[in-house]
Order: structure tokens, then C-alpha cells, then sequence
């Protein structure tokens, strides 16, 4: 899905202010629309795929600042997320698994043997 050419024009705001911890009213207001426009603008924008994407970026973008600050503090919880990746992955294999298992049951009847 892309996004609309205003939409496009808007989102550099909307992104800034999402960092600033401002609200759809206040982003709004900052862009000349109204808030229901803004809550549009950020559907299309996760409908679209790069909300995704955006965030994985500013994940790394963060990552880089407390890792530099504290980075027992970032191992501990990259390690959290990784064992939560692994567990997924386990899990989703697991119920592959289970899923593709089938019971096959044959029947057999020998033939009757005719009396002589």
C-alpha cells in the first residue's frame, strides 16, 4: 500500500513528534490538520509496511545510545530479545510439528476364503 502525497509531506512531523511524545491533537495542530487526519496519516503509514521499519530503525538508533552509556544494560536486554526470538522460533516449530502429524489407519480384510 503506499501512502497518499500529503500524507508523504506530513510524515517527517509526524515521525519528530512521535519522538517528542506528542499526541495525534498536538501533531495535528502542528501540521494544519486535524487529528482524525493524523490518526489516518499513521494507519496508512503501518498499513504501508514502513512503520515497521522505521521503528526497527530508531530501535537501532537507541540501541547505539544506551550501548555507549551503559552497555551492561543493553546486553542484558538484547539478550532478554533474543531469547524471546529463540522461543518464538521453538514455538512456531513445534506446532508445524504437530500440525503436519497424520494418523494413517489401514484396514484390512482378508478375502473369504471359499469352503471346499
Amino acid at each position: 500500500m503506499s501512502l497518499s502525497t500529503q500524507t508523504q509531506k506530513r510524515l517527517p512531523q509526524i515521525k519528530a513528534s512521535l519522538l517528542k511524545g506528542l499526541n495525534y491533537e498536538q501533531i495535528g495542530t502542528k501540521c494544519g490538520v486535524t487529528e482524525k487526519t493524523i490518526d489516518r496519516d499513521v494507519k496508512a503509514w503501518v498499513d504501508s509496511g514502513d512503520f515497521e521499519n522505521w521503528i526497527k530503525e530508531e530501535w537501532i538508533r537507541l540501541h547505539q545510545i544506551v550501548m555507549n552509556e551503559s552497555p551492561v544494560e543493553a546486553y542484558r536486554n538484547l539478550t532478554k530479545l533474543v531469547g524471546q526470538m529463540l522461543t518464538r522460533k521453538i514455538q512456531a516449530k513445534s506446532e508445524i510439528t504437530q500440525t503436519q502429524r497424520v494418523l494413517h489407519l489401514h484396514m484390512w480384510k482378508p478375502e473369504q476364503i471359499a469352503e471346499s
